[in-house]
């Protein structure tokens, strides 16, 4: 007695199945009878992204590359008085903006939106203004002794900006092949069967959002780096200050030069007859003792009078975190080290109108990626994707506004099998970017 095999009944039926898609298609009454209603459509869900992803973070960065490039391009331009061109380029250049082949005094001080380098300057400038004011009062009351002038430094080099260039579950469908072999009855429903084999072909897509992880620094470094491709001298005193490992310069610092005409004033003011409780003399001992910012002591607890036994109970009060905030001293000179650098005149500490810098101000504001799963018969598919997005400005140092835009890009979808090739072999384009779609920064005229 032969028993007829599942692939014996599958073959028999298999006319009847082609039959039975045929009236599917074509619209038969009987068979539009015998469907059943279609499932209702999943309404689309989002969440946020989580998780972490090399690849999709490797392709956050390729984009912040491009966004580099692009804010390079734009500012050189705009200060070069050129247009800037991304066709006639020069060999390893990432566009042509007429930058000079020699050695440019042109600096760019480049700053984070969120950053402490203002706040440092405008000590520095409070405590400049106040000791030219007492000078300016106590001239009157005495002359000062000019200091010897100390002997200067070697110099530090060319007037002007040199700075380095520095260098923020696949879901996979599987068919119940032994289900749709029991479904071939007799009594059957043939339905179910034409769906099984429709649904072999299905694909179903999902997709994973992945959060990036780019910060201020990662694209102040990035735009940096392009910006000393073309020709300009970087600054960056958020991360270090101009000469903050170095001596200090006394001949060359304004603010140690007003500093040290303040304490002879007040030396001279005392050696005529003023005393310390003289109000001029007082003001500036103030001023001098405000320098060092340090926390004042705590009062003495008092001691038990004479003739009275009294228990006394000792707690034991928490260390308190050391003080990181610096001194206002501190903060002065890290500012006098930029106001060296920008040009001021060691006498007077003015910046001069005409000095070459300007001030890029720049932020990243979101990054981010997918991890793509692609699923049908034939197995899963994985691809990556990533992006990011900045704004910078630029500003001459009277406050102006030059230069200003957003940039954005997106690199995938990338398939995992090709990763690593597509990786290696990326080849910038920031002539895409938008904001020179839409024109580049153009000088006032």
């Amino acid at each position: 007695m032969s028993t007829s095999s599942p692939f014996s009944a599958f073959r028999k039926s298999f006319p009847v199945v082609v039959l039975f898609l045929a009236g599917t298609f074509f619209g038969s009454p009987c068979l539009h009878a015998q469907s059943a209603a279609p499932a209702p459509a999943k309404a689309p869900s989002s969440s946020p992204a989580s998780g972490f992803s090399i690849e999709t973070e490797m392709l956050t960065y390729r984009a912040l590359q491009t966004n580099g490039e692009a804010i390079a391009c734009d500012v050189a331009a705009y200060i070069y008085g050129t247009k800037p061109d991304f066709k006639s380029v020069p060999s390893g250049a990432i566009c042509n903006v007429g930058a000079p082949g020699g050695p440019s005094n042109i600096g760019i001080v480049v700053l984070p939106f969120d950053h402490n380098v203002f706040n440092d300057f405008q000590i520095w400038r409070s405590d400049m203004q106040t000791m030219a004011e007492f000078e300016a009062r106590g001239v009157n009351a005495c002359t000062a002794a000019a200091a010897a002038p100390p002997t200067p430094e070697p110099s530090r080099g060319p007037a002007g900006v040199s700075g380095r260039g520095l260098t923020t579950a696949a879901t996979t469908t599987t068919a119940a092949v032994g289900g749709v072999m029991g479904a071939m009855t007799p009594a059957g429903a043939m339905l179910s069967t034409g769906q099984g084999i429709l649904g072999l072909f299905a694909k179903t897509q999902a997709a994973e959002p992945v959060g990036g992880t780019i910060e201020d620094q990662a694209f102040m470094d990035n735009v940096g780096r392009e910006l000393r491709a073309v020709n300009l001298s970087v600054l960056m005193p958020d991360v270090y200050t101009p000469y903050a490992l170095t001596s200090v310069d006394a001949a060359r610092s304004p603010f140690v030069i007003a500093l040290d005409k303040l304490m002879h004033l007040r030396d001279c003011l005392v050696n005529n007859a003023k005393s310390t409780e003289d109000p001029d003399v007082k003001n500036i001992d103030d001023f001098l003792g405000s320098l060092s910012g340090g926390p004042t002591a705590a009062a003495a607890t008092p001691k038990p009078s004479g003739g009275t036994t009294t228990t006394t109970t000792t707690t034991t009060t928490p260390a308190q975190p050391a003080n990181t905030t610096p001194s206002r001293l501190e903060s002065a000179l890290n500012a006098d080290g930029l106001a060296q650098r920008l040009g001021a005149d060691p006498q007077t500490g003015k910046i001069p109108a005409t000095a070459p810098q300007h001030l890029l101000m720049v932020k990243a504001l979101e990054s981010g990626g997918s991890v793509n799963h692609n699923t049908n018969i034939f197995g899963t598919k994985m691809s990556y994707s990533g992006g990011s997005v900045g704004t910078y400005a630029l500003f001459n140092l009277g406050g102006q506004l030059e230069c200003s835009g957003n940039v954005y890009d997106y690199a995938g979808p990338v398939n995992s099998s090709d990763f690593e090739k597509n990786l290696t072999s990326y080849k910038p384009n920031p002539g895409d970017e938008v904001i020179f779609q839409r024109g580049a920064c153009t000088p006032l005229h």
